[in-house]
């Protein structure tokens, strides 16, 4: 089975709920959006899915008692057959805080189970490649992403995919440092034809 995006949906959800038992937390959508229990999910599954869908803006609380907006937003889930991998947030628009100083356009999340295994840089390299469409039709480039410095695989997936440095600060969750890069999208469509 090909790996792709998908809504989250019903398909999928008693694997996304094993996911979530097998320890932290699968998804990058800033703010604790979408990252309620196994038990909290089960109590009522369709309206879970139906929050998480929703594309309205939200606001996004910060320890620090900030609060900015993401007013266009997506997310997705990662799968293989009826396998949920991983979580895709991408976030198309918002307060630049949000975007360019500690959230980024896009977060990656692979499901704990399959980390250190290799399987993850591999899902999450063509999560990118498949978010990338979406960030073309609304003509969105370069993009923003962040990850913590003792995160190595994220540091090494976002510079294989073309990420470039451009600023070290305090996680605005206050988890330690944050590493925040740009990529063009255009280099990197522009890399993968050439591989």
């Amino acid at each position: 089975m090909p790996i792709e995006l998908v809504k989250p949906c019903k398909e999928f959800l008693p694997s996304y709920l094993e996911a979530l038992s097998e320890g932290t937390h699968c998804n990058m959508a800033l703010g604790a959006f979408a990252d309620e229990s196994v038990d909290e999910i089960s109590r009522d599954p369709d309206e879970y899915l139906k929050r998480i869908n929703d594309t309205s803006p939200r606001v996004v609380e910060l320890p620090d008692g900030s609060s900015y907006t993401i007013a266009d937003h997506a997310l997705f889930w990662l799968v293989d057959g009826t396998r949920y991998l991983g979580s895709v947030s991408l976030r198309f628009a918002g307060d630049k805080e949000v975007i360019e100083e500690f959230g980024g356009h896009i977060g990656v999340a692979i499901r704990p189970g399959l980390l250190n295994k290799g399987y993850g840089v591999r899902a999450a390299t063509l999560a990118w490649q498949l978010a990338g469409a979406y960030f073309k039709e609304r003509g969105i480039n370069p993009i923003f992403v962040s990850c913590n410095p003792t995160n190595t695989a994220s540091k090494r997936l976002i510079e294989h995919n073309g990420g470039k440095l451009v600023q070290e600060k305090s996680d605005a969750f206050g988890t330690g440092p944050s590493l925040i890069y740009v990529i063009d999208l255009c280099a990197l469509e522009q890399q993968n034809k050439n591989s």
